[in-house]
């Protein structure tokens, strides 16, 4: 802007001087004529124009080939209102003409010309030098910033963050936040101890159950076997033993399908087929399937509510309501009964377990999805089982995102219910089992 109003101030003192010298040109001219023009030395551009526009004399070019000049803007003015100015600009715009035209006693006009740079010529003229100052500036900040910045973050870079506490050689300010992560670390540390340890052992927990639980049917197979293998038995107690193994191996199975089971629920890798599960008649599905247990220990079985879909996957959703409806037939007390309950709302569907049986203490409720885990042991061997079926329950409503309550009362009886979310796509499903907690 500043240097816009400077070029315009001398313009304008040139446009002055052009003024003043073509009116001592024309005071000659209006005395001597053409001939003052011929004998006058001067660094303007002087012409002279007829009153027809006719180029009558021009210092600076053969007047005879030049065109009429009756158009051009300051010869028009000159002619009607005695003097004229325009300025012109060459074709790269670096350059500017400025003319002024004066009108003579004899009607014809005098005009004179003066070319300077152009405000764009004076602009490149002031920009170059104050680019390359500015690059120079620019450069030498990056150079001085990047080695003042080094030299600011190498004792940072430089930290030991596994040994936070001996760093002598950083800042002050530095100093509690490096006392902090020490802290922190050490707190880190312990809690990865402390979680080490729980896994080591569950593993060992885990190990001794198994070895234990295949142990005692392999047992009961062994013995019976060789007793059998001694021979000199009569057909009743050969039959009786032959039940005996049956029913140890099938528990042996069942034990081995549980665990597998459990396994491959675990598994992050597993595919899943997910589809739409009415969870009311598989309800029934299940009550079919456990009548004749029930009827053994005279537990009526009663399935109501109304039919609510779930998107999962049908053979788990299906196990976890058989395993919760087997325990709820299993700890039952006799003439007891189970009620389960279909019901839901616009987000989440439930099925509802709830039993006569002998309940759960409370101190045992936090623990009964634990592998193995038996809260009334001796119960438990008399009404078989493997100790997996609440687990299994527990990892199923882990993949589905499904929760679990369970409400008890010792003696009196359990309610467990299974709440799954309604969701519309198997997208919105993670079909990997989240982690452990």
């Amino acid at each position: 802007m500043s240097a816009m109003i400077l070029f315009r101030f001398f313009e304008e003192r040139s446009e002055d001087e052009l003024k003043q010298e073509a009116e001592a040109i024309a005071s000659g001219t209006d005395e001597y004529g053409i001939g003052y023009l011929t004998r006058l030395k001067s660094e303007r551009r002087i012409t002279l124009i007829d009153t027809d526009g006719t180029v009558l004399y021009d210092n600076e070019a053969d007047a005879e080939e030049m065109e009429n000049h009756k158009d051009r803007t300051e010869v028009k003015e000159a002619f009607s209102s005695g003097s004229g100015t325009s300025i012109r600009y060459s074709d790269t715009m670096t350059e500017e003409t400025i003319y002024y035209a004066l009108r003579l006693q004899d009607g014809q006009v005098l005009r004179i010309a003066a070319t300077q740079d152009s405000i764009y010529a004076w602009l490149i003229k002031l920009l170059l030098p104050a680019g390359a100052t500015f690059a120079i500036a620019v450069g030498a900040s990056l150079i001085i910033s990047s080695k003042l910045s080094r030299s600011i973050l190498n004792p940072i870079n430089n930290l030991n963050l596994d040994d936070p506490e001996n760093n002598n050689n950083t800042y002050e300010e530095l100093h509690p936040l490096l006392e902090r992560i020490a802290t922190q670390s050490k707190m880190i540390r312990s809690q990865e101890r402390e979680e080490s340890e729980k896994r080591e052992k569950f593993r060992r927990e885990f190990t001794a159950n198994v070895s234990h639980e295949l142990k005692t049917p392999l047992t009961s197979i062994s013995g019976f076997a060789e007793l059998m293998k001694q021979g000199g038995m009569d057909e009743e107690t050969v039959i009786d033993f032959s039940t005996t193994i049956y029913d140890e191996s099938q528990r042996l199975i069942t034990l081995v399908n549980d665990i597998i089971r459990l396994s491959s629920l675990e598994d992050r890798d597993i595919q899943y087929e997910w589809e739409k599960v009415g969870l009311l008649g598989l309800s029934r599905d299940v009550a079919v399937r456990l009548q004749s247990a029930a009827d053994k220990k005279h537990v009526k079985i009663l399935v109501i509510g109304q039919e609510q879909n779930v998107y999962g996957i049908w053979d788990l959703i299906y196990e976890m309501v058989y395993n919760v409806c087997d325990n709820a037939v299993k700890y039952n007390k006799e003439n007891g009964a189970v009620t389960v309950t279909v019901g839901g709302d616009e987000k989440t569907a439930s099925v509802s377990v709830e039993d006569t049986g002998i309940g759960i203490p409370k101190e045992d409720i936090d623990r009964i999805f634990e592998r193995f885990y038996r809260v009334d042991k001796s119960h438990s061997k008399a009404v078989g089982g493997t100790g997996l079926g609440l687990s299994i329950v527990k990892h199923g409503a882990i993949i589905h995102h499904a929760h679990i309550h369970v409400h008890s009362t010792l003696g009196q009886g359990t309610e467990i219910i299974l709440e799954f979310p309604k969701k519309q796509d198997e997208s919105r499903f993670d079909a990997s089992p989240a982690d452990e907690k």
